[in-house]
């Protein structure tokens, strides 16, 4: 049988392509019609015989390795992963708290599947093989290298036309979020909208620094623009590929409705991404 006909798009004029393809790949594979292992169709190749545009595809092939049923191979095309049963998954012993166990939380993966074997080969040949001037105090933005190859995965995989001189790298998201509230007092910004449900830390970062936040409600096609367009704050906060912590991605719809708001308004977007760092919109002014 074609892989084609392994995939049934779901009906539903509500749903925009790009929401039935992912759901009728996402069914594939939980329901074992596409096991381990398989290899998918290029993009181009499964675009053409959907009958369906290639970013489409794309947009399906990206949400899916960000939930973890896919991985994407530089050089060997896109595959569907292996996800251990989990009572076959050796766990170190828990560390309970003085509660007990830690609950789950929105945005805490389950910490037993850290690859640590292989991050400790990976921190071992950067050890073994990193120049010594490296080891010094180096520039403040984060490693050259580093940089430009951050710049080129953004303009291969996500469209972007950035180089490496604009991109900076930070210890995590607590710093990025304090450097960008920064930067935005010192422009005369006082207000952020932020995604309503969202991150209470993220919210608690800026109001820290100086940025009152003005929450937006969101709803199944992601962040509310119309909503946003009302607050009139200069800049917002938002989470695209996968809303946190409701889970859902934002619109083609609202995707255009929210860069349509930043070119009217000459306002700031701050994308908090599955696959890359936070990334910024036109700025105020």
């Amino acid at each position: 049988m074609s892989f084609v006909a392994d995939i049934v798009l779901p009906a539903g004029p509500s749903r925009t392509a790009g929401a039935r393809l992912t759901a009728a790949l996402r069914e594939a594979i939980d329901s074992g019609r596409l096991p381990a292992g398989t290899r998918l169709p290029s993009t181009r190749a499964l675009a053409a015989d959907l009958g369906l545009s290639r970013g489409v595809v794309v947009g399906a092939y990206e949400q899916l390795v960000a939930e973890g049923r896919l991985l994407a191979r530089p050089g060997s095309g896109t595959v569907v992963a292996s996800v251990p049963e989990p009572a076959a998954l050796p766990r170190p012993a828990a560390v309970p708290g003085p509660l007990g166990p830690a609950p789950l939380r929105p945005g805490v993966p389950d910490l037993g599947l850290f690859p640590r074997a292989a991050w400790r080969r990976a921190y071992d040949q950067a050890v073994r093989t990193v120049p010594d001037h490296l080891l010094d105090y180096g520039d403040p933005c984060g490693v050259a290298d580093l940089r430009r190859e951050l710049a080129a995965y953004l303009g291969r995989v996500r469209g972007a036309r950035v180089t490496a001189d604009q991109i900076v790298v930070t210890t995590g998201a607590a710093q990025a979020m304090t450097l960008l509230a920064t930067v935005l007092s010192g422009q005369g910004v006082t207000r952020i909208g932020l995604e309503d449900p969202g991150s209470r830390a993220v919210g608690e970062q800026f109001a820290t620094n100086g940025l009152a936040v003005v929450p937006v409600p969101v709803d199944a096609e992601g962040i509310d623009v119309d909503a946003l367009a009302r607050t009139g704050v200069s800049a917002v906060f938002v989470t695209p590929a996968h809303q946190f912590p409701l889970g859902m991605v934002l619109s083609p719809r609202r995707r255009a409705a929210l860069v349509a708001w930043a070119r009217r308004t000459g306002g700031l977007v701050v994308e908090d991404g599955v696959a890359a760092a936070v990334r910024v919109g036109p700025g105020p002014g």
